[in-house]
């Protein structure tokens, strides 16, 4: 019985012995690796890419200095980018050509004459309020997709 107990004490000190061996000697390799280099994304230079250019890969997409508003569509160049619908609330997320995000939400102005009249989940319905040759006030309905699509909808 007592080499029993000897033996038993003997295989638990060895156990212990190497098990101690093994984590110092892990700590070790562990301590030695070469240490990460953590990198911080608002220092990392993005490339610059226009979602407002062409879809050519030949042609440079470089904004031009003459463009007018009338040249730059219904939206005043802010495009469609995202749709959030809640229970409550719908927003649709522009994106302007300086890269500013603009949440709206149904019945906001977006320009001076048009108005975010309805959100669904592929498209927008805006109201364009302009005037016609005679002077008087018209109302047109375009529907805005995420393609950068824009159709006119008749009534």
């Amino acid at each position: 019985m007592n080499i029993n107990k000897i033996i038993l004490f003997l295989t638990i000190l060895a156990f212990s012995f190497f098990s101690t061996i093994s984590i110092t000697y892990s700590d070790e390799v562990n301590n030695t690796e070469v240490k990460k280099e953590e990198v911080n994304l608002d220092d990392e230079e993005l490339p610059a890419i226009d979602p407002f250019g062409t879809s050519s890969g030949g042609m440079s997409a470089s904004p031009d200095a003459n463009t007018s508003i009338e040249d730059e569509g219904i939206l005043s160049g802010l495009k469609l980018i995202g749709v959030i619908i809640g229970q409550n609330k719908k927003i649709a997320v522009l994106v302007s050509k300086e890269g500013y995000a603009i949440n709206f939400e149904e019945n906001d102005i977006i320009t001076k004459n048009v108005e975010v009249q309805e959100i669904y989940t592929q498209y927008l319905l805006v109201k364009d309020t302009f005037k016609d040759e005679a002077g008087l006030t018209q109302e047109k309905f375009y529907e805005v997709y995420m393609n950068d699509v824009i159709k006119s909808v008749d009534g």
